[in-house]
């Protein structure tokens, strides 16, 4: 059998352990940081525990032999663990890193069992253990990508949308000819570190790491850098999106109804109901220059060669401006291949050699490299196996497969949440959508007007490695939920 711990990375005083899920949330309360709410919370929760899961009777004299507590990896363990998702949340908003153990061993003397867990001393010197980092990346949105654009919206004399990037801002204090934005579609903070040399033209000029949007996705993160604005002010939200408008789910950037080729209908839904203005034409609007390379504008742009050409012939002209230029890569390869495979190593050697290269040949002008959002290798589950969810459901999902906005039947929801916590707590968090606005996940500005028309009533996001694909895509690597691996990204500057 196995077994498992949460914890946080302090151990405590007592058992010279890692310091348990509970206590470390109490440890919050008792700091008084919880606000009104939290703290109401944290005592419905607590009356929960108390009620299902027996209290050791180890705790009755002060636990003098420094017993800790391991959860049994049996159903209900695994519902135990499901039910944290309130204690995970407060530690990762928080700031406590949160972080789970597992083990195929028994940990040590055990001195008390019940169906949920153990209770051990002496715990075992030798014991193999495997830690997972287990905690969240909150959106900050006073540090992510969409601050990006309204520093270089700030620099060029344009009206900004938004807060700018201290972290860009600082690089801005000088006058360049020109100012570049280069964002590599997926090379999110663990990519580089996995699969670049410390001592290379990427790492080498890191300036420092930030954060994606929630969600981490191309979608809502490359609209922000496009815009200055948060999700929920563009409401570009994730590859499929509900449009209550046409009642159908919808690809975003292809217009297609949801894993189909045929067109939602005879104009552009996304541009139509949710339509932006970019920073290029804001910043050309206050009388600077102002370009965008990407494929999708030029076909002629098909590898990252070409793009640093293009860079360069605009570069070259004499009037300042500002160019924002997209590469698809690596997000293609790692979808396809995986974050093990040579091929991504070697297509992410290759641009940074070109934009090594490229800002060695070129003066008065300072580049910013950055990433849309991370990776992560996930596990592959389909939600049509699961005929009983997916009768639940009014349609099926949107958005991504690492976070999914559900329209949960209201007859159907106590059975939803119960059976999609048996089948996938221990990899996801099921939260309402009222919980996610309170959080602010997509953002702390004025709403769109079609926002909260396109949110269903809860909300699936991934913990761990598992994605819950819901149309015919399968990827081996994928992105768009909150984990550091999605989540943070960096900010590389060349001068």
């Amino acid at each position: 059998m196995k077994f498992f711990r949460i914890h946080t990375a302090e151990k405590a005083y007592l058992t010279k352990q890692p310091r348990g899920i509970f206590t470390a949330v109490w440890k919050l309360v008792e700091s008084g940081i919880l606000n009104e709410e939290e703290i109401k919370e944290y005592w419905r929760n607590r009356e929960y525990f108390e009620k299902v899961l027996p209290v050791p009777p180890i705790y009755d004299d002060g636990n003098p032999a420094g017993a800790i507590t391991w959860f049994k990896d049996t159903e209900e363990g695994k519902e135990i663990y499901a039910q944290m998702s309130f204690y995970r949340e407060m530690l990762s908003k928080y700031g406590v890193e949160l972080f789970k153990s597992e083990t195929e061993e028994i940990p040590g003397e055990i001195i008390y069992e019940d169906e949920f867990q153990i209770a051990v001393k002496n715990v075992r010197d030798d014991l193999e253990v495997v830690t997972k980092y287990e905690s969240f990346v909150w959106p900050d949105y006073k540090n992510c990508i969409a601050n990006l654009p309204n520093s270089v919206l700030k620099y060029f004399g344009a009206k900004t949308v938004g807060d700018t990037l201290p972290l860009a801002d600082k690089y801005l204090e000088k006058e360049y000819k020109n100012v570049v934005v280069i964002l590599l579609d997926g090379m999110g903070k663990s990519t580089i570190e996995k699969e670049l040399k410390e001592d290379g033209a990427f790492r080498t000029h890191l300036a420092g790491i930030y954060n994606s949007t929630f969600l981490s996705t191309t979608v809502a993160a490359t609209t922000s850098v496009l815009s200055g604005l948060e999700p929920c002010e563009h409401a570009w939200l994730g590859w499929d999106n509900y449009y209550p408008a046409v009642n159908e789910n919808v690809e975003v950037f292809t217009n297609c109804k949801q894993g189909t080729k045929e067109q939602a209908a005879d104009y552009n839904i996304a541009w139509t109901l949710t339509p932006y203005e970019n920073v290029i034409e804001k910043i050309k609007k206050s009388g600077t220059d102002a370009y965008f390379v990407a494929p999708f504008f030029d076909k002629n742009l098909t590898n990252i060669q070409e793009i640093c050409n293009s860079i360069k012939k605009l570069c070259e002209k004499p009037e300042r401006k500002y160019i924002y230029a997209y590469w698809n890569q690596p997000d293609g390869v790692l979808h396809r291949h995986g974050s093990d495979s040579d091929i991504v190593k070697e297509a992410l050697a290759e641009m940074e050699s070109e934009i090594e290269k490229l800002a060695g040949e070129l003066e008065d002008t300072l580049i910013f490299v950055t990433a849309d959002h991370g990776h992560i290798d996930n596990e592959i589950v389909v939600l049509q196996d699961y005929p009983e969810l997916i009768e639940c459901l009014e349609r099926l999902p949107s958005l991504e497969p690492r976070a999914l906005n559900l329209f949960v039947k209201k007859e159907k929801e106590e059975f939803f949440i119960k059976e999609f916590n048996r089948l996938f707590g221990e990899k996801f968090i099921l939260i309402t959508i009222k919980e996610a606005l309170k959080r602010q996940l997509f953002g702390d500005k004025e709403y769109h007007k079609e926002f909260l028309g396109m949110l269903g009533n809860y909300l699936a996001i991934a913990t761990g490695d598992m994605s819950i694909y819901f149309t015919d895509e399968r990827w081996l690597s994928m992105h768009g939920s909150l984990t550091k691996e999605e989540m943070q990204i960096p900010l590389i500057v060349f001068e």
